[in-house]
């Protein structure tokens, strides 16, 4: 789309964005009132199973029993796995491998049964199965009871039901982890004692600590969620641990060794050289590359549109095209934007086999050595190309935007809006810190690049919609029929003929396959690429490189408190490291460029006092020149291209003083030997009290016209007050002239040559006198 239609109609897709969202809400608030006057919560735990899935199909959950299914424009962030969730496969997948190996044993007894029995004959299941099944029960009963009772834990969401997406992952962990520890009790007496009814009751404080730590907070969480529905009569099967929950230890008996923590490691910034290599790549992929591929791209698509003849078998179809697709890919002129032939990539583009384990057979040798070699030969090489161009396109946005992975993957084709100041940014929603399951509307500033990289990728995620496989499916529906117009900006390219045109959800599969084709390795400094780290990158970069960088973090990541920004910078001490080295080099080269200017305002005799700086420590700095330059020539040396940067590093301590004040204002004071108006005291100083009268105080150049035009207003306004006999705006504007008529040697003797101000600074001069005098 155009940009000046994307700005036209902005305010229209942000309404068509905010009317989803409200819609989406609906639906779940309308099914769990279907729910919930269909059966009252506190018979959920005792219906019968016909009505519990009455209660699920009411929920919009799916009707089929052991699997809880959610519509996608309620996950709208989540994997496929959290869509559909196998709830029997989740619960087995948590017991100990003895109890997986029996469970499906009785799984293949019970299937071969079933096949020799005749329909006539009534179907037993044995005592496991039906313990299995007891488990996914009782799950379904907690899930259903999780969307229409008020279960919220929290100061956000207490007395409120959960979310589909927060019921979605206690289903895919919490609860099938806690049933599992209750239904392996059960297994354990199989064809002994029969331990009794229900699964949670079952559970000891031995069993979870048993559990990884790393499990420890969110199955506290949903025991503390199990037992007030007990003591709210909503449910039956209450664990029989203490109150305290998981945390209790014993205080008798033998001693029980504890697992060792396990180590976390958290996303790391990616390495500097990492991000510049791959960034170089990216962008000759968007701007050399991607006109030429698009155009072909285009072309197959035409072909493909060309091709569909109903009349011809799906074989005599996908003849024809591949004829077709090879005369294009010999007659395609591989060229750059302005227009030069594409002789050889610049780096080497790698097959589409690479690192999967199958590259020593024959055929994928062959097929690795054709999309190796410049130009692309087949079809599969064209669809690896288009997959590689929307990886690069996908690397730009993410370092340019700092999104999570949720914000960044359901970007639509129309993100790109424009302000009314003409400056472009991503509109899209976030999550995280948001109190509703739909999300909220948030914008990202974009640079041009990543616009460029979202135009490019719509184009090409529009012509891969019209790219199927090369045999047609015949009979079938469309996706494009069953769901409308695809709206989804990032699509699994060359992941499946099934799932081309899908969504892309698998982020860090996708960017480590983008690694590897462009030659570079999926585990930078050891741990594998991923969005987050993204994150983590900007963190970084902002840090060293932006003043007040966690103000603005803070607005880039959208965080609610400055504590979570720091967290990000913080964290890693390598980042702390490096702060504090290009902080002292930030100061030393300050240092090196005020010496420079000043020197070479010297020869060139510029008419402005040491090169246009001001404050009293111009001053210093001149006469630190002079010195250093006869300690040079005592030595027989002469001032040289290193000699600024010699004198710098005395003049900051190797880069430990020098501090910023507020832009344009320097303090050059040594900290723990030098005293100033700030702090009487020999200590750090203190930004907050700094005085233009300071000897110590530096100001930069591009503050001489404000001060020049605050002395020329306050000269106008103070004359204003004489002519008004008020003696009391006079010495308001008379006290403007003194704090700066000394900031800039040139500019305050241009202001003596005024009557009004030689008056002022007399009249200051004898105060001052008359101070001294009464002093002594």
């Amino acid at each position: 789309m155009a940009r000046s239609d994307v700005k036209s109609q902005s305010g229209s897709v942000e309404f068509a964005q905010s009317q989803k969202s409200h819609v989406v809400a609906k639906e779940v608030m309308e099914s769990r009132n279907r729910a919930v006057s269909a059966i009252n919560a506190a018979d959920i735990h005792t219906c019968d199973l016909t009505s519990l899935m009455e209660l699920q199909r009411l929920l919009r959950h799916g009707s089929i029993f052991g699997r809880w299914q959610s519509p996608r424009a309620w996950l709208p962030i989540a994997d496929n796995c959290s869509t559909d969730i196998h709830l029997r496969r989740r619960i087995v997948y948590f017991l100990p491998i003895m109890y997986q190996q029996l469970v499906e044993k009785e799984d293949r007894i019970s299937e071969r049964a079933a096949f020799e029995l005749n329909e006539s004959q009534p179907r037993i299941d044995s005592p496991v199965r039906r313990l299995v099944n007891g488990a996914v029960e009782t799950l379904t009963r907690y899930l259903i009871l999780c969307r229409v009772a008020p279960v919220g834990i929290g100061p956000k969401g207490k007395g409120r039901p959960l979310d589909p997406s927060s019921i979605a992952r206690i289903a895919r962990s919490p609860m099938p982890r806690l049933l599992a520890l209750g239904l392996e009790k059960h297994l354990s007496r199989v064809g002994s004692s029969w331990l009794g009814h229900g699964f949670l009751r079952h559970i000891e404080v031995s069993n979870l600590r048993q559990l990884p730590r790393a499990k420890y907070a969110e199955l506290d969480v949903e025991l503390k969620r199990v037992r007030m529905l007990c003591d709210q009569g909503l449910w039956i099967d209450g664990p029989d641990v203490d109150k305290a929950g998981i945390s209790v230890t014993s205080v008798s008996g033998p001693f029980e060794p504890v697992e060792p923590e396990r180590q976390i490691d958290p996303f790391r910034p990616l390495p500097d050289e990492y991000v510049g290599e791959m960034g170089r790549k990216s962008i000759w992929l968007i701007k050399e590359l991607a006109p030429s591929l698009l155009s072909l791209g285009g072309e197959i698509a035409r072909i493909w549109a060309d091709s569909d003849d109903e009349s011809l078998s799906p074989a005599g179809v996908a003849f024809r095209r591949n004829q077709a697709l090879q005369d294009a890919l010999s007659a395609h002129q591989w060229q750059n934007l302005l227009g030069q032939p594409i002789s050889d990539p610049p780096f080497r583009l790698v097959g589409r086999n690479l690192g999967k384990g199958r590259v020593n057979s024959k055929r994928n040798r062959e097929s690795d050595e054709g999309a190796n070699q410049w130009k692309p030969k087949t079809f599969i090489h064209v669809i690896h190309l288009l997959k590689t161009l929307q990886m690069a396109h996908f690397f730009v946005v993410g370092l340019s935007m700092g999104a999570r992975k949720s914000e960044i993957v359901t970007l639509d084709r129309e993100c790109i809006q424009y302000a009314k100041d003409g400056i472009p940014y991503a509109s899209g929603r976030t999550w995280k810190l948001v109190d509703r399951h739909d999300g909220a509307i948030r914008e990202w500033v974009l640079p041009e690049m990543a616009i460029l990289a979202i135009e490019q990728q719509v184009r090409l995620i529009r012509i891969v919609d019209q790219i199927g496989t090369a045999r047609p499916k015949r009979g079938g529906r469309s996706m494009l029929s069953l769901e409308g117009a695809p709206k989804h900006l990032w699509a699994e390219i060359g992941g499946g003929r099934s799932n081309r045109t899908a969504a892309l959800r698998n982020t860090s599969s996708a960017l480590r396959s983008f690694a590897r084709s462009i030659e570079m390795t999926p585990d930078p400094d050891d741990q594998g690429i991923a969005v987050h780290r993204f994150r983590k990158t900007v963190a970084r970069l902002g840090a060293l490189a932006i003043t007040q960088a966690p103000k603005v973090l803070k607005d880039v990541f959208g965080h609610k408190s400055i504590e979570m920004t720091l967290y990000y910078i913080l964290a890693d001490e390598n980042l702390q490291a490096d702060i504090q080295k290009v902080a002292r080099e930030l100061r030393v080269m300050k240092a090196k460029e005020s010496v420079e200017i000043i020197v070479a305002a010297e020869d060139e005799q510029d008419q402005k006092t040491y090169g246009g700086l001001g404050g009293q420590a111009a001053q210093m700095i001149d006469t630190a020149i002079k010195v250093h330059r006869d300690r040079l020539h005592r030595r027989g040396d002469i001032w040289g291209a290193e000699s600024a940067y010699e004198l710098a590093e005395i003049l900051t301590l190797q880069g430990k003083a020098w501090q910023f004040v507020r832009p344009g204002v320097i303090c050059t004071k040594f900290p723990g030997t030098e005293v100033g108006p700030c702090n009487k005291n020999k200590g750090a100083p203190e930004p907050a009290r700094c005085q233009s009268h300071c000897r110590h105080r530096l100001e930069e150049a591009f503050l001489r016209g404000d001060v020049d035009a605050s002395i020329c207003e306050a000269v106008k306004a103070f004359n204003e007050a004489g002519d008004r006999g008020d003696e009391l705006m006079q010495a308001l504007w008379a006290a403007q002239v003194k704090v700066n008529i000394n900031r800039f040697a040139d500019i305050g003797r241009k202001w003596m040559g005024d009557a009004s101000v030689r008056k002022i600074v007399q009249q200051a001069a004898e105060e001052r006198a008359e101070i001294v005098v009464n002093g002594a």
